[in-house]
């Protein structure tokens, strides 16, 4: 319902909190959910407790009923009742409250606060409740009327999102990059290299013959179709490629990308193990980025590696503020 309403609002990043609300999500499946421990299945008077502020069971309800309204209007005609219990929608909601009480905590142990009218300029920047590029005060209540709510607790839910972005911001304003940071982003992006590998399935024998290889290639410097006659080992060489496309078996991607960036030209690796191969790789060439290209690009880079810092930093802040929260969930709820 609110969801729907507010779909357009403007955020720190659509994709930045899709990953912050995945990640705490699990977070809260790994020390709330199942974890075993004290303050589980409580016959509480609320949903759950949260640092003994209280999460009403109607408040659970109303969100409960909206995710699961939401999600039968995406799936349609193939919805079935048992996908609430599949999708773990239950924990989904609640996960949500509890992290939506923790944050706004926490906020307030900052002094964070959220005026009048930083309140009135973000509903009336609000596009679904313009007309002819003006805030409209009848459009405002009619949607809010149409779905069921008063300005009261719309306003009150803009407050708290604000806070939110505020404690969100506070939190990751020690994030810092340098020119040498987003240098080394772009070089291992924009590096292209051709390598020749040979693979096998993971085995213990496997790994032997790929050992005894390396011993004879290394002593020729080489790893050529000419030493692998009469092994039943087919060279493989690959196009100008760089860091992460895909050119093996995504289980395999990471060890073999990260062996190649270890790697000289003409060098050949000792065996990397992947998820499921044992390769060796020589390294062909290897195209340099150029600085050039990267002072073209310098500032989207610096950007691009800023907000994985942010993240990071992010994340690790919520885990510490989960791990030390007392938490109670009411029984029927864990």
């Amino acid at each position: 319902m609110l969801r729907s309403i507010r779909k357009n609002m403007k955020a720190l990043s659509i994709t930045l909190w899709l990953v912050i609300a995945s990640f705490i999500a699990t977070i809260f499946l790994v020390y709330g959910m199942q974890s075993g421990g004290p303050g589980l299945g409580r016959n509480l008077g609320g949903a759950a407790t949260v640092n003994g502020e209280s999460i009403p069971r109607p408040e659970f309800q109303r969100a409960y009923r909206e995710r699961v309204q939401a999600l039968q209007r995406i799936y349609g005609d193939q919805w079935k009742d048992d996908l609430v219990s599949k999708l773990g929608i239950r924990h989904q909601v609640l996960n949500g409250l509890i992290t939506s009480r923790l944050l706004l905590q926490a906020a307030e142990r900052y002094g964070l606060t959220v005026s009048r009218e930083e309140l009135a300029a973000a509903v009336m920047q609000e596009p679904l409740f313009t007309e002819e590029g003006k805030f409209s005060p009848l459009r405002y209540r009619r949607l809010l009327e149409a779905n069921r709510l008063t300005p009261e607790q719309y306003e009150e839910t803009i407050r708290r999102d604000l806070l939110r972005r505020k404690l969100a911001t506070l939190i990751q304003g020690s994030a810092k990059v340098s020119e040498a940071e987003a240098w080394g982003t772009f070089r291992t992006a924009k590096e292209k290299v051709r390598v020749a590998y040979v693979s096998l399935p993971r085995s213990e024998e496997n790994k032997t013959r790929l050992e005894d290889l390396h011993a004879r290639a290394s002593q020729k410097g080489t790893l050529r179709k000419k030493l692998l006659q009469n092994s039943g080992l087919e060279l493989k060489r690959s196009k100008p490629f760089a860091f992460g496309e895909a050119v093996v078996d995504p289980l395999d991607s990471r060890g073999f990308h990260l062996a190649i960036l270890r790697l000289k030209e003409r060098e050949i690796s000792p065996v990397v193990e992947g998820g499921k191969s044992y390769f060796l790789i020589q390294l062909l060439d290897r195209e340099a980025a150029t600085r050039e290209a990267f002072e073209k690009e310098k500032e989207a880079w610096t950007q691009q590696r800023l907000s994985e810092k942010q993240l990071r930093i992010w994340s690790m802040w919520v885990q510490e503020l989960v791990r030390r929260a007392q938490i109670e969930i009411a029984e029927g709820l864990t």
